[in-house]
């Protein structure tokens, strides 16, 4: 195998793994996104739950209030009976102090009750609109789920295939040169191998001296970028660009 071969099995393994990098990544987001879509929907339910609670409360605040309001006009029914049975004035002027005192208890519990059913009417309000926000939610959950599934199962198939053709592309570099360009892969994000262009390595974005760009246009060794230790080449030497053919006059 020529050297030019040998660096363009390089730049193919190189594509094949920034590609699997970028599906990777894009797949990466598909469990964070998963997690708040369960996020946003805890949120709503818990704002559906918190409604339906005041309801309940205000429910149960209404039942006792009811019940404290019969025992009370029970208690001046009993009182306004004995009051014909009552001989001195004293115990008569007692129990009519009890019997208003009753009466107007009634009266703030009567208008506790009426607090409490407009208090009903706008908590049911809220809890409908806190029905509605966790159904859309939900439906939009649901349908963004189902995306999400299918965009899982793409990536899956994708990684699988770059996979399959990493394998095949490690396959035709040198060991020794497969085990450099993955130390370096290691330690520099990912990105082994790097282009010249005009004297100037895009991997680390800085010139290179120009006698070492003479040397990468032959194309007759694997040469580092001596400032990140890449190994670069040259794209015109490696993929020499074929001229057009000529035509018969």
């Amino acid at each position: 195998m020529s050297l030019r071969d040998k660096l363009k099995a390089l730049e193919e393994l190189q594509q094949i793994d920034l590609e699997t990098g970028a599906v990777g990544v894009r797949a990466a987001e598909i469990p964070r996104r998963r997690e708040a879509l369960d996020e946003g929907l805890a949120a709503a339910r818990k704002a559906y739950d918190a409604e339906k609670a005041r309801i309940d409360g205000n429910e149960r605040e209404k039942r006792g209030t009811e019940q404290l309001l019969q025992m009370e006009r029970d208690k001046v029914k009993k009182w306004e009976g004995r009051l014909g049975e009552i001989r001195t004035p004293r115990e008569y002027a007692a129990l009519s102090r009890e019997i208003d005192i009753a009466r107007k208890t009634n009266e703030t519990q009567n208008e506790n009750l009426k607090a409490l059913a407009l208090q009903a009417a706008e908590l049911q309000k809220s809890l409908e609109t806190a029905a509605d926000a966790l159904s859309e939610r939900e439906m939009a959950a649901e349908a963004e789920l189902k995306a999400l599934d299918a965009r899982a199962a793409e990536h899956t198939a994708k990684l699988a295939e770059l996979a399959a053709r990493r394998a095949e592309a490690a396959g035709r570099v040198d060991p020794a040169l497969l085990a450099r360009y993955e130390a370096i892969k290691r330690r520099r994000a990912g990105v082994a191998v790097a282009m010249v262009v005009g004297q100037t390595c895009k991997g680390c974005n800085r010139n290179i001296p120009p006698q070492l760009f003479i040397v990468l246009q032959r194309a007759e060794s694997i040469e580092a970028c001596p400032n990140c230790g890449r190994i670069i080449y040259s794209s015109e030497a490696v993929n020499p660009t074929v001229p057009p053919p000529t035509q018969a006059p």
